[in-house]
């Protein structure tokens, strides 16, 4: 997966500068959305209607043990360590993100079901 990729090589790096007006658990909660989301359209194939409660879960628990992994990682890395405040708002971005999607699978197979005159 090339954003997990991305977020190691990015969690390799001894500093990070910030985008302007977005602190570090912002970045965090954004970033694993993303990986969440990600997840989520892997485990379903791409289609919106089998999204499901138990895909939105197992995303998230990749979404959130990626993150544990990657906090363990930057306690090798020079000039980083591991925060378990980082690992909350991975969750929290993840847990944002899908519940968004959900909502939007939801939503679509509703539209689906209801008959045009």
């Amino acid at each position: 997966m090339l954003w997990g990729a991305l977020l190691f090589i990015l969690s390799s790096q001894p500093a990070l500068p910030s985008p302007p007006g977005v602190n570090d658990k912002q970045a965090h909660a954004a970033a694993y959305g993303v990986l969440a989301l990600l997840c989520l359209m892997g485990l379903t194939g791409w289609r919106w209607r089998r999204v499901a409660g138990a895909s939105v879960l197992a995303a998230f628990a990749l979404a959130v043990l990626y993150g544990i992994s990657d906090e363990i990682h930057q306690a090798f890395v020079p000039g980083r360590t591991p925060d378990v405040a980082d690992v909350a708002a991975d969750a929290a971005g993840a847990a944002l993100a899908l519940a968004g999607a959900w909502a939007w699978a939801i939503l679509l197979g509703r539209r689906a079901s209801v008959p045009r005159p």
